[in-house]
């Protein structure tokens, strides 16, 4: 009787607009340091990893030991349902094994990133093993029948392809209890009640089955592995990491198959699983939200924007250099496993380069940022300048007012005739100085300003 542990690794997705109000506010982030430590995973490679590397390890769980969770008995009920029979014919609810079964929230207080992680296990008989395997029935078959093949129909209960696909009622409760967890840990108020902080998206989750059985059991192993290959969506994307009389590896898309009957095994590969699919998530994450940030500054590039935004950014350079660190602690972690598993499975899914690539692209972005704003604040200064300008002419223009005032043709003869300076003067000269001299500024005012009108930008 093979037991199979099903691993199904979903990264939450968290709003984009809101996520940078969270990686923003360092208080909401502050609040949370050490909120989560005394809590204790349930699911065993979890537990074990923080156990063993409480150093490098940073996830936390939310769950607190005290705390219900959905019912198992609501998947048990899902799995009797039609909807959820293999290839439409076989209820597998039997064989479901209520007590390990079960969920995780994984959170990250560096990124204030969350997964999903569940752990489904199942008891399956040698005699039905490869009737639950087969992989016989037609695509059109299958749709009469409307059922899914083994892997499929796992993955239906809590993947949703479409918009219109259906989803598991256990799915369905868990997604909504982990989000307004979220949502409850966020603290941000939601801006409008279409638009949640905290979903799954469709199409994503990643699934792990670990057989535990012998590899050298040539028929199982080919049936598991024809079962892995028909359920993919690309065909002919399987590389075998490791084949040998302990191991057999499969790392192809959406679907993985790893079959030992070494436990310490699931210990080794199911953080490698993790690790790869959460990373290789958030590296896209992060490059969807740069290029939504990049086409918000080309539609609005305002200095009032740009400089919120340079601040922004700044957040968006540390986390991916902490995630950068973060590929590279786990690396250090787990050991020999880096050469002969994670290195293997990486370059298929060009996990660390595309970790350069965001960094390249981050840091282009903030210098192309920093230019903008330092043209705007050169713009915003000559604008300054003009008005002082202006401000300037009409000052002079003042006192040209002032000096025709005060400088009139009797107060001029009352002056000369006060002080007697009259002797050897020419009143008339006097009186062409104060006429054309504020003639001769007014017309050097408007020059100057028909310089500036022609030099400006």
């Amino acid at each position: 009787m093979p037991k199979i542990r099903v691993m199904c690794v979903q990264p939450i997705e968290v709003d984009s607009e809101q996520y940078e109000q969270l990686i923003s506010k360092k208080s909401r982030i502050g609040k949370l340091i050490g909120t989560f430590d005394r809590n204790h995973f349930k699911i065993e490679w979890l537990k074990q990893f923080n156990a063993l590397h409480r150093d490098l390890s940073n996830f936390k769980c939310i769950y607190r030991s005290e705390e219900s969770k959905v019912s198992n008995l609501l998947l048990k009920q899902d799995l009797q349902s039609t909807d959820f029979h293999v290839n439409g014919l076989h209820d597998i609810s039997e064989y479901l094994d209520l007590e390990n079964t079960t969920y995780e929230l994984v959170f990250d207080q560096r990124f204030f990133n969350f997964v999903l992680v569940v752990e489904i296990h199942l008891n399956l008989p040698d005699d039905k093993t490869a009737e639950l395997l087969s992989t016989e029935l037609t695509a059109d078959e299958l749709a009469e029948n409307q059922g899914a093949d083994f892997y499929n129909n796992l993955r239906n209960l809590l993947v949703k392809e479409h918009d219109t696909s259906a989803l598991s009622q256990w799915g369905n409760a868990v997604r909504l209890e982990v989000c307004k967890r979220i949502q409850a840990i966020s603290h941000i108020p939601l801006k409008s009640s279409h638009r949640p902080l905290a979903y799954i998206g469709n199409n994503s989750g990643n699934f792990t089955f670990f057989v535990e059985a012998s590899p050298q059991d040539k028929q199982m192993k080919q049936q598991f592995l024809a079962c892995n290959a028909k359920a993919e969506r690309v065909k002919g994307n399987n590389t075998t990491i490791i084949d040998n009389d302990c191991v057999h590896y499969a790392f192809f898309s959406r679907f993985h198959t790893i079959m030992t009957l070494d436990i310490g095994r699931y210990y080794r590969f199911a953080p490698i699983q993790h690790h790869i699919q959460s990373t290789w998530y958030y590296v896209s994450f992060y490059s969807r939200v740069l290029d939504k940030l990049n086409s918000h500054i080309l539609a609005n590039d305002s200095k009032k924007t740009l400089n919120s935004k340079r601040n922004v950014i700044d957040e968006y350079i540390n986390k991916i250099e902490l995630l950068r660190m973060n590929n590279e602690n786990f690396k250090l972690a787990i050991e020999s496993d880096n050469e002969d598993v994670y290195q293997k499975i990486e370059s298929k899914w060009n996990v660390e380069s595309s970790l350069e690539h965001a960094k390249t692209y981050v840091s282009f972005f903030k210098d192309y940022l920093e230019r903008a704003y330092a043209r705007k604040a050169e713009q915003s200064n000559r604008r300054q300048n003009q008005i002082l300008f202006i401000i300037s002419c009409i000052q002079i223009l003042g006192l040209i007012s002032i000096w025709s005032d005060y400088l009139g043709l009797s107060k001029i003869e009352r002056f000369i005739n006060s002080t007697g300076i009259h002797t050897g003067s020419n009143v008339d000269t006097v009186l062409q100085i104060n006429t054309w001299l504020p003639l001769g500024l007014i017309a050097v005012l408007i020059l100057l300003m028909m310089l500036a009108y022609m030099r400006r930008d």
